[in-house]
């Protein structure tokens, strides 16, 4: 009876064979934010996981310059938002009210990406910190993963008001009436901007935090606390733009011209495209005068007219971790992507955030507990504070030491082949059947 039962079963049953005929064609579009180095670097780390046809890179600025060196598809997208700052401080009052026009221009970048979505027949989206493609995606039933660092922004409007208590007894009135308007129109964008963002991660289906887990993440102060966002974090290590495996393998080889490789110790400086880094940039030279012993390998596209036997002026570079890799020390800001590439190496850090920066700030707060760098602020920045602490740390093994062990971790974890699984487990639900 029972196997009479199997059989009339059997015949209702569509085969493996027959249901695995339908050919599945991924379409895998990231769509990244191009401000800074980081977001694009974490894109290409899962990217390459993917087979080239099944993949399509949208950003602007230097980062789609930096797709479009590579074999994948790409396509130009709108900037959803421009960042403001001077002399190493990132200002997000001048930032809201230069972008005051955002809700009629974001409607307009949602319809860009519902588009591109449409027209290269996309079956998974990777939001890489922009708001647009999820709502894009949402809106056409398509899977989407916002690929982020931070699910909180609360902490950017409590530090602008912060800011103006502090700044009273340091400037004129006529400066602080300035700064005091700035904050109240700050604070009165709180509320859209916050529900704005609670819409946009409810929009997304999985979060991917490239990151390790509590309690040795990088980025947890700017983690949202809802269960309803924490349900959907992946925490999935490191997102390298390059197999650190390989990289240790061919560390032997010098990349430095010959007059630089007698250095026994070498300091990485890197500083991004953001002019208003141009202070720490300045101090370095100096720096490099008191320290003939040091080479300074400086990763950025200012221009000096110091010319010094141990300076090493070598521009914007797409694989910076070459570099990296010898250091003794690397100072930085305390971007997030940066940050995490350094952990893995096993490099110490000297941290100089964006002023303003909170995540930034957070960032460094964070790096110096858990002993892996020390941090300077760019209103204590003289070549004499930055010199005091480059010899306190190249003459402390601590650093050193919870460096290496930080580096064990995040060399645990197979981020990159972990995300695209994902991936493609979502881009095959809207095609199997």
């Amino acid at each position: 009876m029972k196997d009479q039962i199997l059989q009339k079963y059997s015949k209702n049953l569509i085969s493996t064979s027959e249901f695995g005929s339908k050919e599945l064609k991924h379409k895998i579009y990231f769509s990244v934010n191009g401000e800074g180095y980081g977001h694009s670097s974490r894109a290409l780390a899962i990217a390459r996981q993917l087979n080239p046809e099944e993949v399509l890179l949208g950003s602007y600025g230097y980062a789609l310059k930096r797709f479009e060196n590579t074999s994948f598809s790409t396509v130009e997208v709108t900037p959803e938002i421009s960042f403001v700052g001077k002399d190493g401080n990132f200002d997000i009052g001048l930032t809201i009210l230069k972008n005051s026009s955002w809700p009629v221009a974001i409607n307009q970048i949602i319809s860009e990406e519902r588009k591109i979505i449409q027209n290269y027949g996309i079956t998974c989206v990777i939001a890489d910190s922009r708001s647009a493609p999820v709502f894009a995606a949402h809106k056409l039933g398509i899977p989407c993963i916002l690929l982020t660092n931070q699910t909180t922004f609360a902490p950017f409007f409590e530090a602008e008001l912060n800011n103006l208590e502090d700044s009273l007894i340091e400037i004129s009135f006529r400066e602080w009436l300035r700064a005091g308007t700035k904050a109240v129109l700050t604070n009165a964008a709180e509320p859209f901007f916050l529900k704005v963002v609670k819409d946009w991660l409810e929009a997304t289906d999985e979060i991917f935090l490239p990151d390790l887990p509590p309690p040795y993440s990088l980025c947890l102060p700017l983690l949202c606390n809802e269960n309803f966002v924490k349900k959907k974090q992946r925490f999935l290590g490191p997102l390298l733009p390059w197999s650190w495996k390989s990289l240790l393998q061919e560390g032997s080889k010098n990349i430095l011209p010959q007059q630089y490789q007698g250095f026994k110790r070498k300091i990485v400086c890197t500083l991004g495209g953001h002019k208003y880094r141009k202070p720490l940039f300045d101090v370095i030279p100096l720096l490099a005068k008191q320290m003939p012993d040091v080479l300074f390998i400086v990763l950025s596209n200012f221009k000096s007219n110091i010319s010094l036997p141990n300076l090493y002026l070598v521009g914007f570079v797409d694989n910076p971790a070459e570099y990296y890799l010898n250091a003794n020390l690397v100072i930085t800001q305390a971007g997030h992507s940066t940050a995490m590439e350094l952990i893995t190496l096993g490099v110490p850090m000297l941290v100089v955030p964006d002023a303003g920066q909170v995540e930034q700030e957070s960032n460094a707060k964070r790096l110096c507990e858990l002993g892996l760098a020390s941090k300077l602020s760019y209103r204590d920045l003289n070549v004499d504070s930055i010199s005091f602490n480059v010899r306190c740390m190249l003459n402390d093994e601590n650093y050193l030491n919870a460096a290496k062990k930080m580096s064990n971790i995040a060399r645990s974890y197979l981020a990159e082949e972990e995300a695209a699984r994902i991936i493609r487990d979502y881009s095959t639900r809207v095609q199997a059947y």
